[in-house]
């Protein structure tokens, strides 16, 4: 009878940490827009390679979850591969100007896109960021998904 009990007990599934999605309190968040031929970003998640010179993806880190590691944003092409690791800097530049109203944890990485292997490749479809923290495998927010066209 205790072998049954501790062959149920091993086999039972075990959530020590409950799943951000289904808790509804995300460590991190991650947004999609495109850089348009100016230089201005533009909030759209579907692009033309030839006309599009990157991809921004803006990343926030809940405060009420400080990160012990930096937020890192794998990027997944249209067949579920992880195509890049974007390490993203403080949003507006490097560094941060005493007394700037910019919200602390705000992120952004870039991706290039016309000019870049996607475009050389022919890359098309459905790609995805998805947030984490930099030494963990497991998704610290909600992924994106954004598509680039011919």
């Amino acid at each position: 009878m205790q072998v049954l009990v501790l062959a149920l007990a091993l086999a039972a599934p075990v959530d020590a940490a409950p799943s951000l999605a289904r808790a509804g309190d995300a460590a991190c968040s991650v947004s999609v827009a495109a850089i348009d031929a100016t230089g201005h970003q533009i909030p759209t998640r579907r692009v033309f390679a030839s006309r599009t010179p990157a991809m921004v993806f803006n990343g926030r880190v809940s405060p009420r979850r400080p990160a012990a590691s930096p937020l890192v944003l794998d990027v997944f092409n249209p067949k579920g591969q992880r195509y890049q690791v974007l390490v993203p800097a403080p949003r507006g530049g490097a560094f941060a100007l005493e007394g700037s109203r910019r919200p602390a944890g705000a992120v952004e990485a870039r991706l290039a896109v016309a000019g870049s292997s996607i475009a050389w490749t022919s890359m098309y479809g459905r790609w995805r960021v998805q947030p984490r923290f930099e030494g963990l495998d497991d998704p610290c927010g909600p992924s994106q998904a954004f598509t680039i066209l011919p």
